[in-house]
């Protein structure tokens, strides 16, 4: 688009956020959503002769955008339907980048034609920004190419010879806030002659660069649709003994259509979609014309009306206020029509609830909630005889779903849906099994040296960034997410590319944290949410050697062998300083679960300082009554540095802990995805700290990364990545130790389908022997490890000693090597 501009219009009003979150109100039913002007709208009528050979569309805007030909929507042919983009151009750093997006609009296409595009603030010029970008007006560039048959070429670039208007029926889009849809206004791409268009102005207030889009879409993923599976009709409260009562029921309905009803004026229906998710609802009803329809979204409901349990409304209400300031509704004025259905179009919401309100009675045919995410194929399954284990696998996998929009999110919901890098970083392990983020995450990663730009190298908390604050970066365990993303990506998928291209942004990282001396990031957030409190400085030079040796082994692998030196000589000198200053005496000054498993995990002990570090951690664990007392960090690395150690028989007694704080404790609860605290909601006390509570958190999660690599034993070999070659290091339940109320995980069964091919890991016990499935991709070569003491195997009905398997013992395993194909082994 080298001869297009940006335009926009003259009159585009912007009002500046509140850059805080320091507001003095929550989400609440009383606080309306207030329509605007409307949208803006771009329009140029053009025409095409019948020698048009094609015609081909390229725009894109600042903010969310949609387009039109003739009325239709633009999207991509696909299997012989049409599938849209949903959010464009996505969330990048607007300093520096935005996506253009190109379509063939051929057959969309007359003699006269019409083009509109409407654009929203999306995260461009919405609150989400918190004004990084400067408030400046939406603005859209495009142009559109005619190819005829006899080789000339006409091209028509957005400039003042395009016209702009701003209305339309979406009144108000915005992400926190929602959207305001006023269907009794036509649309300017079906009708255009309804309304009064004016000359397109210039903008000049981009810098950045118009680039083409990296990763996955944001598309609506239509298999993860979901219809309610109970629906209430309530109208008023009842006393019950409470604060605020409950609600009077009015009907109740189950199983399919179970929404189809007819709600009248004053009566809310509350619909329950049976699943924590992100999307948009989408309405069918008849209703007279005019009628206000006001959906909320809910993860929770009240549970009794009692304040002291943190309700906001009476029993059996959506529970609203953990929203925060996020207003996050959807208002749409009804046209009248016969039948109409609607759906917003330039937000997205993260709900398990609908709670719909109408001013006039409603016909109510279907209610759906569309999920919207990029569009990541899915790559992992994993199922065992323990349902809650089952429930809580389910939790994660709706977890990344909901936060893997454009950009990884630390919730989906309130007045934040930010790219927080601690998240990002420790949940990356348990993403690359569940998800191909390769494109995902080389587009998050490309967000990460944009953000670097002006803040002298750090990688900053939030990506994209929004925090203006020069020290809003370079936070141990967060900035840090530069480095381990990509490390991930090199373990799963061989991308060797991706450090070349991102090795010089990780160098200006490592020369940003030269400042900080040998003590490491700087020690902000420390590990977060924790039970047991350890040392923040602790934590960052604890990364600090990570980083280091991240750095040696991407410098081998480019055959830098000066920075290799570099790098390995500077993690020496920061494992001195850790010593001197944590291990003074040859003990660790500081006794948390954290604190043992940081220097495990990212190998910075001596073989003789390991066997104290695992015993110590051992005893921590026990001691504790197999629970955890780890936070953000130290859980993220909980499940998967205890099996690196030969703590297997841990993994399970803290993985099946029912008591807070663990993972099955939320599902007890009733989670439905992972939380932001284990205690977000209990049925005990009822909702936790309003102020940070988010029952869509993704975080936690990281424990999936061990249900693959250390229950169905699926690891990438460190030495050959992107699995040609691979580990196959099933890891049975063979505690003969049990926590009160435990009982031994029988079964599990893993598959993942890496780069190289579809893997299969199952294992079941059976009497005095276990019985293992493998299935090894053609291609490829497998590393067996079997946790036994024997050296007899029965591999595929056939009797193996060690020696015929060419096996070795490794600590407690019998290792040796299998070629592709599929085998049963039985062993003690």
């Amino acid at each position: 688009m080298k001869n297009a501009h940006w335009i926009t219009h003259r009159d585009y009003q912007t009002i500046p956020g509140t850059l805080t979150w320091n507001i003095n109100y929550y989400n609440s039913r009383e606080l309306p959503l207030e329509p605007g002007a409307g949208l803006l709208n771009i329009r140029k009528c053009f025409r095409v002769s019948s020698s048009v050979a094609s015609v081909t569309l390229r725009a894109t805007a600042l903010g969310i955008f949609r387009l039109y030909i003739n009325g239709k929507r633009v999207g991509v042919e696909q299997d012989g339907r049409t599938v849209y983009d949903e959010l464009k151009p996505g969330w990048t750093d607007y300093r520096v980048r935005v996506f253009g997006y190109e379509y063939d609009i051929t057959s969309l296409c007359r003699e006269e034609n019409c083009f509109v595009a409407d654009v929203a603030p999306g995260w461009w010029g919405g609150r989400i920004s918190f004004g990084m970008y400067g408030w400046k007006p939406c603005a859209f560039i495009g142009e559109i190419e005619i190819c005829y048959r006899d080789g000339r070429t006409e091209l028509l670039s957005s400039d003042e010879s395009w016209e702009a208007m701003i209305g339309g029926p979406t009144r108000r889009a915005e992400i926190w806030e929602g959207q305001y849809d006023d269907a009794t206004l036509p649309h300017p791409a079906a009708e255009p002659n309804a309304y009064t268009w004016d000359t397109a102005i210039r903008f000049d207030g981009f810098d950045g660069q118009i680039v083409p889009p990296v990763g996955e879409p944001v598309r609506v993923r239509e298999a993860l649709n979901l219809r309610s599976c109970h629906a209430t009709v309530y109208e008023g409260t009842v006393p019950n003994g409470s604060d605020m009562g409950e609600i009077r029921v009015v009907c109740q309905n189950d199983g399919e259509s179970c929404e189809k009803l007819v709600l009248k004026a004053g009566q809310s229906l509350l619909l329950d979609m049976g699943q924590e998710a992100v999307g948009r609802p989408v309405l069918t009803f008849t209703a007279e014309r005019g009628t206000k329809l006001e959906v909320f979204f809910a993860e929770m409901l009240n549970d009794s009306g009692e304040k002291s349990r943190g309700n906001d409304g009476p029993k059996g209400s959506a529970y609203l206020a953990n929203y925060r300031t996020a207003l996050s509704r959807y208002v749409c004025i009804a046209s009248g029509e016969t039948e109409e259905t609607h759906a917003p179009s330039h937000t997205f919401f993260g709900f398990r609830y609908f709670e719909i309100r109408a001013d006039r009675d409603v016909e109510i045919s279907s209610v759906t909630a569309e999920i919207l995410g990029s569009d990541l194929t899915e790559t992992g399954t994993f199922v065992c005889d323990h349902p809650e284990v089952n429930r809580l696998y389910s939790n994660i996998v709706w977890g990344m779903r909901g936060n893997y929009l454009s950009i990884p999110t630390d919730c989906p919901q309130r007045d934040e849906r930010l790219g927080w890098t601690g998240d990002t970083q420790i949940f990356c392990g348990a993403a690359s099994y569940l998800a191909d983020i390769r494109g995902f995450m080389h587009k998050w990663l490309g967000d990460a040296r944009d953000s670097q730009i002006g803040y002298e190298g750090a990688y900053c908390d939030v990506i994209p960034r929004v925090f203006h604050h020069a020290e809003g970066g370079a936070n141990a365990a967060w900035g840090d997410a530069g480095l381990i993303v990509p490390y991930r990506l090199l373990l799963m998928y061989n991308d060797r590319a991706l450090i070349a291209e991102h090795y010089a942004s990780m160098e200006w990282y490592m020369k940003h944290l030269e400042r900080f001396g040998l003590s490491g990031p700087r020690p902000t957030y420390g590990d977060w949410l924790n039970y047991d409190v350890t040392d923040k400085a602790y934590l960052s030079v604890c990364y600090y050697a990570y980083d280091a040796k991240l750095m040696a082994l991407f410098s081998q692998i480019l055959g830098k062998e000066d920075r290799v030196r570099y790098y390995s000589d500077l993690r020496e000198r920061i494992l001195a300083h850790w010593r001197q200053t944590y291990l003074p005496d040859g003990t660790l000054t500081i006794r948390t679960q954290t604190a043992y498993l940081l220097p495990l995990a990212f190998d910075m002990v001596s073989e003789v300082e390991r066997s104290v570090f695992i015993e110590a951690l051992r005893c921590l664990i026990v001691e504790n009554h197999y629970t955890l007392s780890t936070g953000f960090v130290g859980t993220g690395l909980l499940n998967q540095t205890l099996a690196k150690v030969g703590l297997h028989d841990l993994c399970y007694s803290l993985l099946l802990q029912t008591n807070d704080p663990s993972w099955l404790y939320s599902v007890r609860q009733g989670a439905t995805t992972v939380w932001e605290r284990w205690n977000s909601y209990t049925l005990a006390n009822g909702f936790g700290d309003v102020s940070m509570n988010s029952f869509n958190h993704y975080a936690y999660g990281a424990v999936a990364e061990w249900f693959y690599a250390g229950i169905g034993g699926i690891s990438p070999d460190p030495e050959h990545p992107g699995f040609e070659h691979f580990l196959l290091a099933p890891t049975p339940d063979r505690r003969t130790v049990l926590p009160e109320g435990q009982t031994l995980i029988g079964y599990a069964k893993a598959t993942y389908r890496s780069i190289a091919g579809t893997i299969e890991s199952e294992w079941k016990k059976e009497g005095d022997v276990f019985r293992y499935g493998f299935v090894i991709p053609e291609g490829t070569e497998a590393e067996i490890r079997l946790l036994t003491t024997a050296d007899t195997v029965i591999l595929n009905g056939e009797t193996m000693t060690a020696k015929r398997l060419g096996a070795k013992r490794l600590d407690n395993r019998l290792v040796f090597s299998l070629p592709a194909g599929c085998y049963t082994v039985i062993a003690p």
